[in-house]
């Protein structure tokens, strides 16, 4: 899960935040931002829909003069996201979630998917024994890593 924000300081830089750490800093103006009262727009499930939203957000900052405004068609909310949200999907579900995406993929692929979305190599490879054990998985050829159907 992604969110997007506008430093409360500077107010001249949109970026990227992903829950979890308690404070973030802005890559314009290095200050220290506490993640509990962060005003963001989200929440995006993919980096993807972030990365878009955040560069609409950076646009809008651009053509402003002055002090930030809000767009009108942001959805924008306080970020007072209590600790069992912040908790992220296990391991397994995370594979499962790559794997029935995308399908049949190469395994240095599923990893990579799997790393972005908070899961350890070391770890990535001993869930994936498990899936394949459990039969939640299969491996159609060598390299490749499917869901079963």
């Amino acid at each position: 899960m992604y969110y997007v924000f506008v430093c409360p300081k500077c107010q001249k830089h949109a970026q990227l935040w992903q829950p979890g750490a308690e404070t973030v800093g802005c890559q314009r103006c290095r200050a220290r931002i506490r993640t509990d009262s962060l005003r963001v727009f989200g929440p995006f499930e993919t980096h993807a829909e972030a990365v878009e939203k955040r560069a609409a957000v950076q646009a809008e900052l651009s053509q402003a003069s002055g002090s930030f405004f809000l767009p009108d068609s942001a959805v924008f909310f306080k970020a007072k996201i209590q600790k069992a949200q912040l908790k992220t999907k296990k391991p397994q579900q995370i594979i499962l979630d790559v794997l029935n995406e995308r399908g049949t993929m190469i395994l240095g692929d599923c990893e990579y998917y799997c790393l972005e979305r908070g899961v350890d190599s070391e770890t990535f490879q001993k869930t994936l024994e498990k899936l394949i054990e459990a039969g939640d998985v299969y491996r159609p050829d060598k390299g490749l890593i499917a869901p079963v159907p």
